[in-house]
């Protein structure tokens, strides 16, 4: 018998890296001053979560972290060969205090989205992603082992300082915070600068 190639097309990509935190503290003490002034919005956040209006990163204290962000979009740029310039168009962070989860949901009207982790405490939930391959599950068999290839959901661990790109089309979603201190994060969604 010849040997069997396999080949994945039509990939989906999530990109992964832990950044520079020195700021870390300073932010989380910024977004306690935003929740404690706001009323924030309801949009995924479910059972008490918290989200903020979408400017987060635009202030001046959130500057080295966008800084840091823009440079990660550009490597992700320059690695799938992107000619169009990218921006950070919108941001906003979410406190999930115990109990609280996002429910699956996209990010419309973007290119990608991503997550920064600012406070994770442990058991404080992971962000969940669901395969956009629908039909499949209709004739999924029984696997031996779940990897990232036949799997239908991969969990991604919500860990301080790490930072997750994705496409904004990828479903997501977070689950249930099982601890008592908050989990914090910066949300954000990237679109072409002209387009």
């Amino acid at each position: 018998m010849n040997e069997i190639k396999c080949e994945l097309v039509f990939p989906t990509t999530i990109y992964s890296c832990k950044i520079n935190d020195i700021y870390r503290d300073t932010l989380i003490e910024y977004t306690r001053y935003k929740q404690a002034y706001s009323s924030g919005v309801q949009k995924t956040n479910m059972n008490g979560g918290w989200q903020s209006v979408d400017n987060f990163l635009d202030t001046k204290i959130c500057e080295l972290l966008k800084k840091d962000l823009e440079e990660v979009i550009g490597k992700i740029k320059n690695s799938l060969n992107i000619v169009e310039e990218l921006r950070i168009f919108n941001s906003w962070v979410n406190v999930n205090s115990k109990g609280s989860y996002n429910v699956r949901h996209i990010h419309p009207r973007s290119f990608l989205s991503g997550v920064y982790y600012l406070q994770t405490p442990e058991n404080c939930g992971n962000i969940v992603f669901h395969s956009p391959l629908i039909a499949k599950e209709m004739i999924d068999p029984n696997y031996n082992e779940l990897n990232l290839v036949n799997s239908n959901v991969l969990i991604y661990p919500a860990v301080a300082g790490s930072v997750y790109l994705f496409p904004s089309w990828l479903e997501h979603s977070v689950q249930t915070n099982n601890s008592s201190d908050d989990r914090i994060s910066v949300s954000f969604n990237v679109f072409f600068d002209k387009f």
